[in-house]
This record gives structure tokens, sequence and C-alpha cells, in this order.
């Protein structure tokens, strides 16, 4: 497959862009490679040109969508940091990841994946969930190298403070039965998450 040309690199940016915005909308089962190449304005056979299957097209496009909401990285903390600004800050930055309409609709296509059992599941989970989890981890553990928090087990700090930020709070919001938080129910969603977090976690010497 050779993509390196002008033209093949338009084309595969449309076709990407097409599928995204179809799989998005209409689940991975209730779009065709016809309705996919019908968007992208190109065949079919130029499709399967680019890629080899549908599979294979979703991965990428998934993958590109994922890259693309979590392009900002959380902070990187310095012995100068003002530790719980630098922690509201990255809780922001996750809370407007996860709060994307781009993201729900992500969510809702990794639980139609999760429902069958469906090998794409994983995938999207390690190139959308992960990456998130692997960001605060690597937050938690800076963290602790610099003092602002006990060293303890980077997951159960990462499973503790998503629980608090997001919890059954976010399970209602995928169901609709929930609006998005506003943004000032945000900031004290942040607040409270943060202070229970240190509860726990704060030095010794805090």
């Amino acid at each position: 497959m050779n993509v390196g040309r002008p033209k093949d690199l338009e084309k595969h940016k449309q076709i990407l862009l097409a599928a995204k915005n179809l799989f998005l909308k209409q689940g991975y089962h209730g779009c065709s490679m016809n309705q996919i190449a019908k968007e992208a304005g190109v065949t079919k056979l130029t499709i399967y040109n680019h890629f080899q299957d549908k599979a294979s097209l979703f991965t990428c496009a998934i993958e590109q969508t994922c890259e693309t909401l979590m392009e900002t990285r959380p902070f990187q903390l310095t012995a100068d940091s003002h530790f719980l600004d630098a922690f509201a800050q990255t809780c922001q930055i996750a809370l407007n990841i996860v709060y994307l309409p781009e993201a729900v609709k992500l969510e809702h296509l990794l639980i139609e994946l999760a429902a069958e059992q469906n090998p794409l599941a994983l995938q999207f989970y390690n190139a959308s969930h992960q990456k998130m989890c692997d960001g605060w981890e690597d937050f938690f553990q800076q963290a602790a190298a610099l003092g602002f928090i006990q060293a303890a087990d980077v997951e159960q700090q990462r499973l503790l403070l998503l629980s608090l930020l997001l919890g059954l709070r976010h399970l209602e919001i995928l169901l609709g039965v929930r609006a998005i938080p506003t943004p000032q129910e945000q900031q004290e969603i942040i607040q409270q998450s943060i202070e229970l977090f240190m509860l726990k976690y704060a030095p010794a010497s805090a």
C-alpha cells in the first residue's frame, strides 16, 4: 500500500475523516464500506487500496480520533510546582477530554463493541482509556518522587482519583439521564475529589 504521494495522502485523510464521522454517528455495524466511500467521495476500491478491511479502517480512524482528543498531556511537575494547582488543572484537562461530544460518542461505541466481545474493543480501549490511565500514573509517580504525595501503588491512586472525578455520575451521563456538569459544577467536583484524595495520600509531613 502506497500513500506517499500528495493525492494519496489527501484521499487517505478523506477516508479516515469519513470513517470517523460515520462510526461515531452510526456505530461499527451501522455503517458499510459503501457508505464510507460515498461520504469520502472515493470508490470502495480506493478504500481497499488504503486499508485492508473494515476492521483496520476502524482501528486507524478511532486511534487517530483518540490521539487528537488526548494530545494535551498532564503537567510535568518540578520541585517548584504548586502541586494542588497543577493537580486541579490536570483534573480539568481530564474532564475537558471526557466531556467532549466526540469522547461521549466514543464511549458509546466502545460499550457496543464490548457488549458483543468484539476484539476491537481492546484496541479501542488501549488507544483511549489506557492512555489517560498511563498519563495519570505518570503524574502520580512524579508527585511522589517530589514529595507532594505519599509513594504508593500508582494504579490504586489512579483508580481512586478517577472514581472520585467520574464515578456513577459518568455512567448516568452516558445513559443520558444526567447532563454534563457545568463549568462551576466541574470545579466543585475537582475540589472535592482532590480533598478526598489528599486525605489518603498527603505526605506525612503535611
